[in-house]
């Protein structure tokens, strides 16, 4: 019996195979791949930080773009592309994959990509636009970006035989670790798989039931239930077998990063530490305890967590969706503003003055300062 289901399990991965693989069977390379520290953004704030770049803002037009450099190379052989990010997603964020081909150099082709966390992959082998010689690539973030987007590399795989069947077994292997805080399911990561493990071993499970069948029948005899049972306990063995090692390495994982650790050494070791830097910098301040905190932000995200880590002191944070900043006569003398990434008001330190986008202005002390993007003032 364990010869027929490893047998059934066979036929059914090399069947996966053959509906995702090319006409090749060997793809040389194997993958093309671009280091984030080798892309530049054409719109948006972009900066580079060690093998990757992150993109701190969107431009005007509340588009970023990212371009990876890549020599040209032809679409029916790389079908399946990967954006290798390292944060997750924020709400309002939209990715779109984006490309030029050297048959129409004047066209931009765009596929949107369903991504929430961990690396962003799209298979464009369906897309009528994907064809002929791609000579640029690039991934375009739209709508809002509460926070960074950090891209690690860009990768196009081969679709040859041995780079496919290579890219299923590597992904049923994989870790979709959900940095300590989200839950797992058992098919929380497997959207992007190109076979996904429960479909395939379901299909080596029906192909050993269909033999059963063929041979009972071929013989006359009773089809025997006792084998039927043992292949599907051995399929649900197999996938449940997947699922409880993502388990004991998500635990193993989060008791290293959290374990032993005082309340602010947890949130430092967590994905939004940057955020709680910030937060931590307001809140050890040498400033007046007790009064109002005003948090503004141009993101609701980021506004929202650094007023989260404040509490319990007294926080508010916006402006929220499209409210404007409050007017200077609404602050009272003693209320700390943060400016955090603001544009609806800037911290003249010169004039010691809160200066609004009309012109207006209110005094204010200096509490901290770090260029244009960050400022804590209390109002005189």
């Amino acid at each position: 019996m364990a010869a027929l289901f490893a047998a059934s399990l066979v036929a059914a991965f090399a069947i996966a195979v053959a509906l995702n693989a090319g006409p090749r069977l060997h793809g040389t390379p194997a993958s093309i791949d671009v280091p984030g520290s080798a892309m530049h953004a054409p719109k948006g704030r972009a900066r580079i930080e060690g093998s990757t770049i992150v993109l701190n803002a969107l431009g005007a037009d509340g588009v970023g773009l990212i371009v990876a450099p890549v020599a040209a190379f032809d679409a029916d052989e790389y079908s399946r592309v990967t954006w290798h990010i390292a944060s997750a997603a924020a709400r309002g964020t939209d990715l779109l994959m984006v490309w030029r081909t050297r048959e129409q150099p004047a066209r931009t082709h765009t596929a949107s990509i369903d991504w929430s966390r961990g690396p962003a992959t799209v298979d464009l082998s369906r897309d009528p636009n994907w064809s002929g010689s791609i000579q640029g690539v690039a991934l375009a973030v739209r709508g809002q970006l509460p926070v960074p987007l950090a891209i690690a590399g860009f990768s196009a795989r081969s679709n040859a035989w041995d780079a496919t069947a290579a890219d299923i077994v590597g992904q049923w292997l994989e870790w979709p670790r959900t940095g300590g805080r989200m839950m797992v399911t058992q098919m929380s990561d497997e959207a992007r798989h190109v076979a996904p493990i429960l479909p395939v071993v379901a299909g080596g499970v029906a192909l050993g039931v269909a033999f059963l069948i063929f041979r009972a029948r071929r013989r006359g005899e009773a089809v025997a239930a006792w084998a039927i049972a043992a292949l599907f306990l051995a399929g649900w063995l197999l996938v449940d077998l997947r699922w409880q090692t993502i388990l004991w390495r998500q635990h193993a994982a989060t008791v290293t990063q959290f374990a032993g650790k005082s309340l602010d050494e947890q949130r430092m070791a967590d994905v939004d530490a940057p955020i709680f830097d910030v937060a931590r910098k307001i809140r050890d301040a040498k400033r007046a305890h007790g009064g109002r905190i005003l948090v503004l932000s141009d993101s609701a995200h980021l506004g929202t967590r650094v007023g989260w880590f404040l509490y319990p002191e007294n926080v508010f944070y916006g402006p929220r969706h499209r409210d404007p900043a409050p007017a200077p006569d609404h602050l009272r003398p003693g209320d700390q503003v943060v400016l955090l990434l603001f544009r609806g008001i800037r911290w003249d330190a010169t004039r010691g003055m809160l200066v609004w986008a009309d012109g207006r202005t209110r005094a204010a002390r200096e509490i901290l300062s770090d260029g244009p993007d960050f400022a804590m003032v209390e109002i005189l």
